[in-house]
């Protein structure tokens, strides 16, 4: 009989390298499953979709960072006690719709960079919208106006004066956008250099009516009525032009009774570009919002602090001006207008029929004229650099 090899017990480790599968998994026939790689195809959708995600969480992160080291900036000022007969300070917002868009790109813009601000450091404020061109100019002009006139009768008032309520300090004004601030500074002129009243509009020719017939008197009208509704509404919802132009600014007198200085500004950024080709704009600036946040937050934070200063116009006044990169960002604007010419990037944003359709001939594509009376009269928030809170992290 031919000798046969001895039988080699099992290997324990060859078992336990292939782990048998769970019964209940086998009997829904369901197969093992092996750990592998994923294919190529999955490992770059995987890869991409990692890094599209972490970079818009990084932006998102470092945005709720920024806002939260300047609502810590002005958070103390909501701990202050208030005189009992004394009112919170109030701010005057001025929104406008964007060109070729609506007022609620404003409003969300408002709410998610400013409003936190002001919230948190118990700022009161009032919100004057305007939803085409020349609205918010009308809006201004005609508060000034009110107030050369005297102003109306308000019980509120009244009775606020009767009972010695009044605001310990003094307000402001914030403004959102290049498009809401040209509107602004024309509202300001309007009001201060133009007249109180509207001049008459010149008288039209008389035309002898005609003579209907029969027939024509007899047929209905409802059509003809119906285009005179549609051009009456048109009219009521028309934006009165302008009490002066531009190029009267130097003829006009202005008022004694105006102020030595007005209520100072916050001028805050707000791009907003539309159109297809303009998506990867749109794209860049959807994960890069924290540069912006840090901007829009620190102008807030200075209109809540309520520190201002004079416009910067010309170099030679920056010797008596705190010295910051926002003064030195003013010294670069050209002469004349300087700081006041802020935000003139954002014109490139806007869609090109605003500067080739007829009906947006005016306040926005016009260039800034200012009168030397206004510019003098004019102020600007700030942050002064002792105040100015740390960077949290450099923003990349």
């Amino acid at each position: 009989m031919s000798a046969q090899p001895p039988s080699q017990p099992p290997n324990p480790t060859s078992a336990a390298a292939q782990p048998k599968q769970n019964p209940a998994l086998k009997a829904m026939g369901l197969p093992r499953l092996r750990a592998k790689l994923p294919s190529r195809n999955w490992c770059i959708f995987l890869a991409v979709s990692a890094v599209i995600g972490g970079t818009v969480q990084y932006d998102r992160y470092h945005t709720r960072r920024v806002k939260q080291k300047w609502i810590s900036a002005v958070s103390h000022l909501a701990e202050q006690p208030l005189a009992p007969m004394a009112l919170p300070r109030k701010v005057t917002i001025y929104l406008a719709a964007p060109p070729g868009d609506g007022i609620q790109a404003a409003r969300d813009h408002f709410k998610e960079y400013v409003k936190p601000v002001l919230n948190a450091a118990a700022v009161d404020f009032e919100v004057v919208e305007g939803r085409q061109m020349g609205e918010l100019r009308f809006r201004v002009a005609e508060a000034v106006r009110n107030r050369r006139r005297g102003g109306e009768p308000n019980a509120v008032e009244e009775m606020r004066e009767r009972l010695g309520v009044r605001s310990q300090e003094e307000g402001g004004v914030m403004v959102v956008g290049r498009h809401a601030w040209k509107e602004y500074l024309r509202g300001l002129h309007e009001g201060w250099l133009g007249p109180l009243e509207a001049s008459a509009p010149p008288s039209s020719p008389v035309v002898s009516a005609a003579v209907e017939t029969l027939e024509e008197a007899i047929t209905p009208k409802e059509p003809a009525q119906a285009e005179e509704k549609a051009k009456e509404e048109k009219k009521k919802n028309a934006i009165p032009p302008p009490y002066i132009n531009p190029e009267d600014y130097a003829y006009a007198q202005l008022p004694r009774d105006a102020p030595e200085h007005f209520e100072p500004v916050g001028i805050v950024r707000f791009p907003h570009i539309l159109g297809f080709f303009n998506t990867p704009i749109r794209m860049y600036r959807f994960v890069t919002r924290r540069r912006m946040a840090d901007e829009i937050c620190r102008e807030a934070a200075a209109v809540a602090l309520g520190f201002n200063r004079p416009f910067i116009t010309a170099s030679e006044q920056a010797g008596t001006l705190p010295e910051s990169a926002e003064v030195e960002e003013g010294l670069k604007k050209p002469q004349g207008l300087g700081e006041i010419n802020a935000l003139e990037e954002e014109e490139k944003d806007w869609p090109k029929k605003v500067w080739t359709d007829e009906k947006y001939k005016g306040e926005w594509t016009e260039p800034i004229v200012v009168d030397d009376r206004i510019k003098e009269r004019l102020r600007k928030f700030y942050v002064p650099s002792d105040v100015e809170p740390k960077e949290p992290e450099s923003l990349i």
